[in-house]
């Protein structure tokens, strides 16, 4: 078949652009007439053309004969069968503990709900569930994952419903070459400069340069020798699940055949990452998606935006300019997504009513000593600078600090004048914090009462024929 349903798009998708996206994750694609799974046949091949097959005793003999019949495909809920859970595994860095995300849409949900289905997972095909738990509202959010925390290790995890009982196989750490026990991959989420970040499995057997990934053994023991072109960071061991692991960051920064020779042992491959980045409006992240106000955004990406290929819109909706860069017309959530690169994109409102203001507490100051417990930034009339912990950043009348939290503005710092000083201690705080001087003019203070202290300072002033500006016009205005 030529067609198929993208489970991640949500779009009806063809076999020939799925092939160039690096779409080859398990349980991704389903068949668009009766809802089992079908994978990607002939990516590569010069013979035949790419195509999606049912896996052997999956109803192939029934739905191969609609081959070629684009009529017979649709994407509403009625005509498939999409009771089948959208099931990810993630790594915590923060808890060091491993986690089942779940996912149901709103149909799923009242459907389940009102038949009393539950949700089951185990550890082996034949095992008794060791966790489960009733699909409804009171536990699940609508096309929200449900994090639910491992306690029980398997190198495999299987994921069923009290509906279908049919099982699904999730890996969780699978056999490399000659039987030796491969490592993990977990793509790292967001930034990594913290260590507090999230990471999800990846399921498929291809890697890209230049993205971060978490890789773990499922033991304390294992070590990691790479080639110049990896950056490798420091190995840590925790403990989870009454198990203990060893982790440590990875990145690859080029491939080279001695990469992929280790990586193949390990049965993984190597390709070279696309980019993908939401230009423009400006949006913050809302449950793994950015949450835009416009009906339009503009993209940069490195690979063309192909409509049901590795965008879930019409192509009419796609207007490409040069340089990379397109205009996409947003009308439902939008999701595109090419080897490594991967967004979501949805409106406003369909959040409105989950957002709780954020309350933003505000702080004055004339000075701040930058502690070490936040993201701080300076913005002011020469623009905006990062501030690193144990620096002194003075605030100016149009200059304000804001600590950020990811992408969360949560405090601000402004402008508070210095008061109290006065007379010889204000000259001194002038001159230690204004160092801009203009040329000293004899006569311009002979009318202008002076203490003691503006005497001096003028006095010396006339010798070396320079004076502080600030200094200068506080005691022309009388304040000094």
């Amino acid at each position: 078949m030529h067609k198929a349903y993208d489970t991640i798009l949500q779009s009806e998708v063809e076999a020939i652009f799925a092939a160039k996206s690096a779409g080859f994750e398990p349980y991704r694609y389903t068949c668009a007439c009766c809802g089992e799974e079908v994978h990607i046949c002939a990516a590569d091949s010069i013979a035949q053309v790419a195509h999606f097959r049912h896996r052997s005793g999956n109803n192939d003999a029934e739905c191969d004969e609609y081959l070629g019949n684009n009529s017979a495909i649709s994407i509403a809920l009625h005509s498939r069968r999409s009771n089948c859970e959208r099931v990810e595994i993630y790594y915590s860095n923060i808890t060091k503990t491993f986690s089942l995300g779940v996912r149901f849409s709103l149909n799923e949900i009242d459907y389940y709900e009102q038949n009393n289905i539950d949700f089951e997972i185990r550890t082996k095909d034949s095992a008794y569930p060791f966790y489960t738990l009733p699909i409804n509202k009171v536990y699940f959010t609508p096309d929200i994952s449900l994090m639910i925390q491992l306690t029980d290790f398997s190198y495999n995890y299987c994921i069923s419903n009290t509906l279908t009982h049919s099982l699904r196989k999730y890996e969780f750490f699978k056999k490399g070459r000659q039987g030796y026990v491969s490592p993990s991959f977990f793509k790292i989420q967001g930034c990594n400069d913290d260590n507090n970040y999230n990471a999800k499995l990846v399921r498929s057997k291809v890697l890209f340069t230049n993205t971060q990934y978490l890789l773990v053994f499922p033991s304390q023991y294992n070590t990691v020798s790479f080639s110049p072109g990896v950056d490798l960071g420091n190995p840590f061991v925790f403990e989870s699940m009454g198990k203990k692991f060893c982790g440590m960051t990875i990145s690859f920064l080029n491939k080279c055949t001695q990469i992929e020779e280790q990586l193949y042992f390990w049965d993984y491959s190597l390709e070279a990452s696309e980019t993908l980045t939401l230009l423009w409006p400006p949006a913050p992240i809302v449950n793994d998606s950015f949450q835009i106000q416009s009906n339009t955004v503009f993209l940069y990406s490195s690979f063309m935006l192909q409509a049901h290929g590795n965008i879930n819109v019409h192509s009419s909706d796609i207007l490409k300019n040069n340089d990379g860069i397109s205009r996409i017309s947003i009308n439902q959530k939008t999701k595109i997504i090419q080897k490594n690169a991967e967004v979501a994109i949805d409106m406003e409102e369909h959040f409105a009513n989950d957002i709780v203001p954020l309350v933003i507490p505000d702080c004055v100051a004339s000075s701040f000593l930058v502690p070490d417990d936040g993201l701080y930034f300076l913005f002011d009339d020469f623009g905006t600078r990062h501030l690193k912990a144990g620096q002194v950043a003075l605030l100016t009348k149009n200059g304000e600090i804001r600590m950020y939290d990811g992408n969360y503005c949560v405090e601000r710092i402004n402008y508070c004048p210095q008061g109290g000083l006065e007379g010889k201690e204000l000259m001194q705080d002038i001159q230690y914090y204004y160092k801009r001087t203009v040329p000293c003019d004899r006569t311009c203070f002979t009318d202008v009462p002076q203490s003691v202290e503006v005497a001096e300072y003028i006095n010396t002033c006339k010798l070396t024929g320079i004076i502080n500006a600030v200094t200068s016009q506080y005691i022309l205005e009388g304040i000094l």
